[in-house]
């Protein structure tokens, strides 16, 4: 997959579970990006009826909640799953690209270094925040520690998915802070990428 071929720059933006990235990927929409969240894409293509019978068959179930249930508590019955919904979602990222207009395209990709798609985009970048922060984000969520491990031993750790990316967006204090990082980050990109 190369998503490098289209006229706008595309950004693949990631991080661990509870980091901001959807809030990242709002603050980019805000200064005009084309943006798109392949967890929202997932969701769609998990509804098709096709897709339905498909998971259906294959894991039992079709209910959102149930279908994580089982999938984090099995590595074989997630790669299953991946392999079903990632060239699907993959495809339609590709298929919405191409109505692009904005000369920034961002790319919310959870999975993205685990996918090994580093190379599909013309920049990655990673948002973080500390440990504490993301303790305090999932006891807000009403999410339990152990299963707040539990996803996030799915995922490269905050360390090497930073390490890996172009750029490391620490998002550890406000809102508005993020959004005047990311507002610093697509000027600089407009800017750099004006003539691709």
């Amino acid at each position: 997959m190369n998503f490098k071929k289209f006229s706008c720059c595309v950004l693949g933006l990631t991080g661990c579970i509870l980091c901001g990235k959807s809030a990242a990927l709002a603050a980019f929409k805000k200064c005009g990006a084309f943006t798109l969240s392949c967890d929202e894409i997932a969701r769609e293509v998990s509804a098709r009826p096709s897709v339905q019978k498909k998971i259906q068959t294959v894991f039992g179930v079709t209910d959102r909640a149930q279908l994580a249930q089982k999938v984090f508590a099995s590595s074989r019955l997630r790669k299953q799953l991946e392999a079903l919904l990632h060239p699907l979602i993959l495809r339609e990222v590709s298929k919405r690209l191409k109505s692009c207009c904005a000369p920034v395209a961002v790319v919310e990709t959870p999975l993205l270094f685990e996918a090994g798609l580093q190379d599909a985009f013309d920049i990655t970048l990673c948002v973080a925040a500390p440990q504490r922060v993301l303790a305090a984000r999932a006891r807000k969520r009403g999410l339990s520690q152990k299963d707040f491990l539990k996803r996030s031993k799915v995922q490269w750790s905050q360390q090497q998915k930073a390490a890996a990316a172009d750029i490391c967006l620490l998002n550890d204090t406000t809102l508005a802070a993020l959004e005047g990082k990311v507002r610093n980050i697509y000027r600089a990109m407009t800017q750099i990428y004006q003539a691709k």
